[in-house]
């Protein structure tokens, strides 16, 4: 019976993995200590946290949690980007400085991967470079880790991916990750009230970030019932919500369901069929990313309508984006799969302009010239660092990639002259 289903999608088996606490709610800040007294090895605990946040009351909320439940601490903040091979290094030493029981990280999704990396080599011998990808070593140990998000986005809290920015010789710096069941939170707190004084350039870029993690998960040609429920869902609420806390901030139902929809993303990124997520869209950011100061949710997003473009020529996908259509909240019982595939594309510039973010790759700076080295850049790093044609519908070739950055280049209208021809029909 074992080899009916030889080569064949159903012959895999999928794991389900999730940190084994989650708290979501609004003021569930307040039982971080109680959270930690529980699963702290003794009674030292590290904070690994950022600058920024320093200045906010959300460390005294959570260093009071702590004193209440007889729990000693030491704050470690670093600045607020994304973690550098370097930040790294001093947060494991940091972590290595005392035989603390437990890490928490506090912040948006820098912090809580630096908070990941310090529980997972703080004290121990081996060094995190070893397990950077496209290393396939297997971390075996960590520290118990809290995990608590300010921003809606990364879905850091719950991802089994730790990111790292290291050194590139074309982009100047590059991202990898360190991946596994080691790196999961032990608990993680999700507490909306945390993010209802976001400023409106970080809300929207995470939301977009979140998005795009539920949407890239959709199309993921090894995406499952399962991991389709959670990613929808999460469209569905960033659609409904993200306009909202983007020109309301302190909307506190929005702000709820945009924490729902991010925790939701992150869950679904961290299912190996979903790889990260390992198609074209995440796997593009970062040659676009580095290269021209981008914040990675607002390159995910530019990017987006353009990998719902790129994708069309596939059945497969063409089905997708007609369900993702219909998650954004448009109706689509009349139309043709390729009508309503279509409309996931025009429903995300929609969105995205509503945002005030650009939609195309020109506006941050990008030159023509650019799109051949960039093309050559992701097609050759998108196959040895995320097996992307194991997840992305459509097969990428130079010439299609850097036909996908032209029309990213040009914008908007490129992709309504494309596609009013119907050349793939």
């Amino acid at each position: 019976m074992k080899d009916v289903f030889l080569n064949y999608w159903l012959n895999r088996n999928d794991e389900y993995g999730l940190p084994p606490r989650i708290l979501f709610g609004f003021n569930t800040i307040d039982k971080a200590g109680e959270v930690s007294k529980q699963i702290c090895k003794n009674k030292e605990v590290l904070i690994v946290t950022d600058k920024f946040l320093l200045s906010t009351g959300f460390i005294d909320q959570l260093s009071s949690s702590l004193e209440k439940n007889n729990l000693n601490f030491k704050i470690y903040a670093s600045d607020v980007a994304e973690p550098t091979k370097e930040q790294v290094n001093s947060v494991i030493k940091e972590a290595s400085e005392k035989d603390y029981g437990l890490v928490i990280g506090i912040g948006g999704g820098s912090s809580l991967d630096r908070a990941k990396i310090a529980a997972c080599f703080g004290g121990f011998e081996d060094r995190a470079e070893d397990y950077f990808a496209p290393s396939t070593k297997i971390l075996t140990h960590s520290k118990p880790k809290l995990l608590i998000p300010t921003t809606a986005g990364t879905g850091s809290e719950v991802s089994n991916t730790a990111v790292v920015i290291i050194p590139e010789n074309y982009v100047g710096s590059a991202k990898t990750w360190i991946t596994g069941k080691m790196i999961l939170a032990d608990a993680a707190i999700l507490d909306p009230s945390l993010m209802i004084n976001l400023p409106q350039r970080v809300t929207a870029n995470t939301g977009i970030d979140a998005l795009s993690h539920c949407a890239e998960g959709v199309i993921s040609k090894q995406a499952n019932p399962f991991s389709d429920g959670l990613a929808i869902e999460g469209i569905k609420l960033v659609a409904e919500n993200i306009k909202m806390v983007y020109h309301q901030g302190e909307n506190l139902e929005a702000r709820w369901n945009m924490s729902m929809a991010a925790m939701l993303g992150g869950i679904v990124i961290s299912f190996p069929w979903i790889g990260g997520p390992a198609t074209l869209g995440h796997a593009a950011s970062e040659g676009i990313s580095p290269k021209y100061n981008i914040p990675h949710g607002a390159a995910c997003g530019v990017l987006l309508p353009y990998v719902y473009w790129f994708n069309l020529k596939s059945s497969y996908a063409e089905r997708k984006l007609s369900v993702i259509s219909e998650a954004m909240g448009v109706d689509t019982c009349k139309m043709s799969d390729q009508k309503a595939a279509e409309s996931a594309i025009w429903s995300t510039f929609d969105l995205l302009e509503d945002l005030d973010m650009s939609t195309n790759l020109k506006s941050y700076g990008m030159k023509e010239e650019d799109i051949p080295v960039i093309a050559k850049y992701i097609f050759e790093r998108s196959e040895r660092m995320y097996a992307m044609s194991g997840y992305n519908p459509r097969k990428a070739t130079l010439e299609n990639m850097e036909e996908f950055f032209y029309a990213a280049y040009e914008g908007r209208e490129y992709l309504e002259k494309d596609l009013s021809k119907k050349h793939w029909r």
